[in-house]
């Protein structure tokens, strides 16, 4: 089975502001709200406090480092052979490896998402870089976004190694 993995695009303000999050919620978790919650009288009170006000963020928390990691050590990994292709996102949380069948898959394209056109909006990607191109899948009529964020000769090379 041979294998290619591509780098995701990495926006580097959205890695400081998110690695920021990451910092600040660790510091309210770690030592703002211990700090605060024990001063209780009962050791089950302070407990029940703790726990109440350390779930939203802990979820915050949670979602800072998902989205920290993915933007900052993300890569999508194609695995592919004569019958399937794998496609395995590394580095993203809560995320299963999906198999496409090549018998199932209709189309293999480059597509330029510089001008994405939806069912209910059209959205520009304002962008100083060429990397507006994605590498999709026609399956059972639905377009699936594979890679995103390359640039045309990227995904040009991506696309002849699959094919």
């Amino acid at each position: 089975m041979n294998s290619i993995t591509v780098k995701n695009k990495t926006n580097w303000f959205v890695t400081i502001v998110f690695g920021f999050g990451l910092l600040l919620t660790s510091f309210i978790i770690f030592i703002l709200i211990p700090l605060s919650v024990f001063q209780e009288d009962s050791a089950l009170a302070s407990i029940f406090s703790y726990t109440r006000i350390l779930v939203p963020f802990g979820a915050f928390f949670v979602l800072f480092l998902y989205f920290w990691l993915w933007n900052t050590f993300g890569k999508t990994v194609l695995e592919f052979d004569s019958k399937k292709i794998v496609v395995t996102k590394k580095y993203k949380l809560f995320n299963t490896p999906k198999i496409y069948y090549r018998s199932e898959i209709q189309k293999i394209d480059i597509e330029d998402f510089r001008i994405e056109r939806t069912q209910y909006n059209v959205r520009y990607h304002f962008s100083w870089s060429d990397s507006t191109f994605s590498l999709i899948f026609i399956h059972h009529n639905l377009t699936i976004r594979i890679v995103d964020w390359l640039t045309y000769e990227k995904a040009k090379e991506v696309l002849n190694m699959i094919q």
